[in-house]
């Protein structure tokens, strides 16, 4: 299956409880209050925001990410509310020539053990296979970690590998695993 997703217009999804959609400077507010969360960000690379400006350099950076055709990252809103955002997620390169991505992603705390991120995530991966042509969907998780990780293994991704000691935070080394989907796996059965 070759690639047939052309940029032109953002793709807005839907599943039975949300819309992902386009980030915009408005969700500047939504966006600080999840990358502030100490909580959110534990497992992220980078500190938690200290200024709201960092909010507004990432909705800034995205934009441009996704007009420069190298990234896709969508803004996880509830139906009942579309115009708050409580998560984000998205691929964070796109390798055409191998057909595969890397999936990133973060939520609000109140909005954790809900399956929303899994419903979300299933969402993009839908997305990625059908309309982007992949062939690959990769993610790395800190072991300590194991939330995310489930998440992952809910849609089918396999556990390929452990790094060990892969990056220094918080003041100790920590292990990254890596996962992936392969699209006939998804094919098979992912929700």
């Amino acid at each position: 299956m070759t690639a047939n997703y052309d940029f032109s217009a953002f793709p807005t999804l839907e599943t039975p409880r949300l819309i992902l959609r386009e980030l915009i400077a408005d969700d500047d507010d939504a966006v600080y209050i999840i990358r502030s969360d100490i909580e959110v960000t534990r497992h992220n690379t980078g500190a938690p925001y200290t200024d709201i400006q960092q909010a507004r350099t990432l909705i800034s950076d995205i934009a441009w990410n996704y007009k420069d055709q190298s990234e896709i990252r969508w803004g996880i809103t509830l139906k009942t509310d579309p115009s708050w955002v409580i998560g984000m997620c998205g691929y964070n390169y796109w390798i055409r020539r191998d057909q595969r991505v890397s999936i990133g992603y973060d939520l609000a705390r109140a909005y954790w053990d809900n399956g929303i991120m899994t419903e979300a995530l299933g969402a993009i991966c839908r997305f990625g296979f059908e309309q982007m042509g992949l062939h690959r969907i990769e993610a790395d998780v800190s072991a300590d970690n194991p939330a995310s990780a489930r998440v992952l293994e809910k849609l089918g991704f396999k556990q390929e590998g452990r790094l060990r000691e892969q990056y220094w935070e918080w003041g100790e080394f920590h292990d990254l695993l890596l996962y992936s989907l392969l699209r006939r796996e998804f094919e098979r059965g992912v929700p």
